[in-house]
């Protein structure tokens, strides 16, 4: 048998993950039959792979296990290593030893699928090609833009995974909608739950099943009651939390494709007071990245305040229908 010692980075890690960085990537399917038979195991026993390790243990493994050699370079033609290499220069805001912020692109998935060319986790895999690559520790929709936290380590990741799970980093959103809500600002209290299958799977609110989903809002300027550009903060981070809220209070993000509202809420040809009508508002050449809603900043622990650019295509919409994005934004739900 091998030995491999876990060093203090992996510390409080689950054994399956802690095994491919430290080894290599290996099917989860074969190393769970491996973990049954003793072919790996921690600390010379037999272990799960869902098993927290310690720095300082070893796992112990047979040397006659393949295990593939984890992002190869290689993988990744010439023209995407450019394409990843530009980009991450484009959209990093900070990069500290612990943790790196980006401004996510409206269209850029943070995972990858099967219907994804391009994503946050390849970019990484590509750009700290024999580093440690920087982990993900929450989320952002595909088609949703702003910052976006990463870990460098695998202890900053346990950190900040488990600050935003206790909710101690706060997070501010803008987003237009419309129509506008009726009240100014206020608390969306509505449990949510997921229905459906991957790949058409959607959220909608279920007060008996669903999970706890707090999202507080203030109207920061509108065009009468036809659109609004809102201030989000979510106290909880359900998927999709914000896209469904505001449609639940009949005020759905203006280019949701999704979570639309109810029917006749707003259709193309409706006349803004003082504007054209809605469909002017300047998409983008592709038409396809709608969603006006733009993750603005976090707050870390220590007060640190990680802020995201908004993208031109959001800029351009709120002077196209005359609305005043104030400067105390970050100080509208905490101080």
């Amino acid at each position: 048998m091998l030995n491999k010692v876990i060093p203090k980075t992996e510390d409080g890690a689950r054994l399956d993950r802690c095994i491919r960085r430290l080894l290599g990537n290996i099917n989860q399917a074969n190393l769970e039959k491996l973990l049954r038979s003793g072919q790996i195991l921690l600390a010379e026993k037999k272990a799960k792979s869902s098993v927290k390790v310690i720095s300082g243990q070893l796992i112990n493994y047979s040397e006659n296990i393949v295990f593939e050699k984890q992002y190869k370079k290689d993988e990744f033609s010439e023209k995407t290593k450019k394409y990843y290499s530009d980009l991450f220069k484009e959209i990093l805001i900070k990069e500290t030893k612990d943790w790196l912020a980006i401004n996510k692109p409206n269209g850029l998935a943070v995972q990858g699928g099967s219907s994804q060319n391009y994503h946050v986790d390849d970019m990484l895999k590509c750009v700290f090609y024999n580093k440690d690559i920087p982990k993900l520790v929450h989320r952002l929709d595909k088609d949703t833009s702003g910052v976006l936290l990463i870990a460098k380590t695998q202890t900053s990741a346990q950190e900040l995974t488990k600050y935003f799970k206790d909710h101690k980093i706060n997070k501010t959103y803008l987003a237009l909608v419309s129509p506008c809500p009726n009240l100014d600002f206020g608390s969306i209290n509505l449990p949510l739950i997921k229905s459906g299958i991957d790949g058409s799977q959607r959220v909608r609110v279920d007060i008996n099943s669903g999970k706890e989903a707090i999202t507080e809002y203030k109207v920061l300027d509108n065009v009468g009651s036809r659109v609004a550009l809102l201030a989000l903060n979510p106290k909880t981070g359900r998927t999709h939390q914000l896209r469904v809220h505001l449609e639940s209070i009949n005020s759905p993000i203006v280019g949701d494709n999704k979570y639309k509202g109810l029917d006749g809420i707003l259709s193309s040809n409706e006349e803004l007071s003082s504007h054209d009508s809605i469909n002017q508002i300047k998409w983008g050449s592709n038409n396809k990245n709608n969603l006006q809603l733009h993750a603005f900043s976090l707050r870390l622990p220590n007060k640190e305040l990680i802020e995201a650019k908004l993208p031109e295509q959001f800029i351009q919409n709120i002077k196209f229908l005359g609305l005043a994005l104030p400067d105390n934004i970050n100080k509208l739900f905490y101080m």
